[in-house]
């Protein structure tokens, strides 16, 4: 089973490196993003025009490189968590998450028990194609628990004001920010604005920086 290069990076001590995939899905892509030596890319489901299909197969392409592949996807959208998974992705990114209750529901979506309630599926991409049958829950299922990674963004004030909530939820493993609709909410529109930026006063994006970083990284 494939390792998850931004777990690794973190035990190596480093940054994972990524990027965002909104347009393009060839076959070549996946190995383009490794050439260029990201650890990580985010398959956008929430901007991009990729149905499940096209994540499937870019989800299979990712599996031959380094790269892990994770999705980006709407709460709106939460109910297509454990098909990805099933296709062989390895994090899922879950938009504009609020409360503590979000990113409960959030877990029981993506991580099997006794974390979560993810329906088991053998002989799917997830596994290799591989049937693990009574032994699903005692090898897969502990390995996807601790490889896949679940990471709410904080995308609206609800959320920042709950962040720590959010971050303590049992299986949360990371926290991102949404600074375009931060700033939106701010009446701002502009990320790098200078009601955005700040001034001489802490500024608005450096308090999301601080209270997300703060909040959790349970890698």
């Amino acid at each position: 089973m494939k390792e998850n290069s931004i777990r690794r990076a973190v035990r190596e001590g480093r940054a994972a490196l990524g990027t965002g995939l909104k347009e393009f899905a060839s076959r070549g892509v996946p190995w383009i993003i490794e050439e260029a030596g990201f650890d990580y890319c985010a398959i956008d489901h929430e901007h991009g025009a990729f149905d499940m299909e096209t994540i499937a197969n870019l989800a299979s392409w990712f599996q031959a490189t380094n790269v892990t592949a994770i999705v980006r996807i709407h709460k709106s959208f939460a109910h297509l968590i454990p098909g990805i998974l099933d296709q062989g992705i390895m994090g899922i990114q879950v938009s504009e998450v609020e409360t503590a209750q979000e990113a409960r529901a959030i877990v029981r979506l993506a991580k099997y028990p006794p974390i979560g309630n993810r329906g088991i599926s053998g002989q799917r991409p997830h596994t290799g194609y591989k049937s693990y049958g009574a032994r699903h829950a005692t090898e897969y299922a502990p390995w996807a628990n601790e490889n896949i990674i679940i990471c709410p963004s904080i995308e609206s004030l609800e959320g920042l004001e709950n962040v720590e909530e959010i971050a303590a939820v049992e299986g949360i493993d990371m926290i991102a920010y949404g600074h375009s609709d931060l700033s939106a909410q701010l009446g701002v529109y502009r990320p790098r604005a200078p009601d955005f930026q700040g001034g001489g006063a802490p500024s608005f994006r450096l308090r999301c920086l601080t209270r997300a970083s703060a909040a959790t990284l349970n890698l």
